[in-house]
């Protein structure tokens, strides 16, 4: 097993500082503050438990050996969705940066990187820009909801292509790069590391 030695990664750079909200309005790439631990919110969704009713997962991962609680991989915490749009907790978000990296990863059945796509915040977007009347030209605009296009793009992943094969894992990864090869390769080694160590 990898020593567990200090793990150099842009996840926690520009951050804003720890701020109270509503559980229901945590989002991936969040750190959430709980139970006396610190946890990188990779994942969030809302889903229907027969028995038990509507329920709120946060897909987590902790930030330090110190956070791990004795979970050595990234697991789920699940709260009924009534508590949930009640139960304030204090989390830190990524503060805009233009050199951030909204990544969308895909993990193979053994937790392995398959594949990623990602946005940045700011970058060249044509999601978001008007659909030009000329099919043959894109139009680009400044991305203003690059993480939500990462969060929209595992929820497709989970809903479509890859409902039929082996059973995979999702994370939304916020890493500051200059480049897409290098934010790629960055969520690669996270990837890797919560994997192998099973925190960062």
């Amino acid at each position: 097993m990898p020593n567990c030695t200090a793990f150099t990664t842009t996840l926690l750079d520009s951050r804003t500082a720890p701020a109270t909200v509503k559980r229901t309005d945590v989002r991936p790439g969040d750190v959430l503050h709980s139970m006396g631990a610190r946890f990188l919110v990779l994942d969030a969704w809302a889903s229907e438990n027969p028995p038990f009713g509507p329920r709120q997962t946060l897909y987590v991962a902790a930030l330090s050996h110190a956070d791990t609680i004795g979970i050595l991989t990234p697991w789920s915490m699940s709260l009924s969705a009534d508590l949930a749009r009640h139960e304030d907790v204090t989390v830190e978000a990524p503060a805009p940066d233009a050199r951030r990296w909204w990544i969308a990863a895909s993990l193979d059945d053994r937790r392995r990187f398959l594949s990623a796509n990602g946005w940045r915040e700011t970058g060249d977007c044509s999601a978001c820009a008007p659909t030009p009347l000329d099919p043959a030209r894109r139009a680009y605009v400044p991305c203003p909801v690059a993480r939500e296009h990462a969060w929209n793009q595992i929820g497709f992943w989970k809903e479509s292509r890859h409902r039929l094969e082996a059973p995979r894992s999702y994370f939304v990864l916020p890493v500051l790069a200059d480049t897409w090869e290098d934010a790629r390769a960055e969520a690669r080694s996270i990837c890797e590391r919560l994997r192998t160590v099973g925190h960062l």
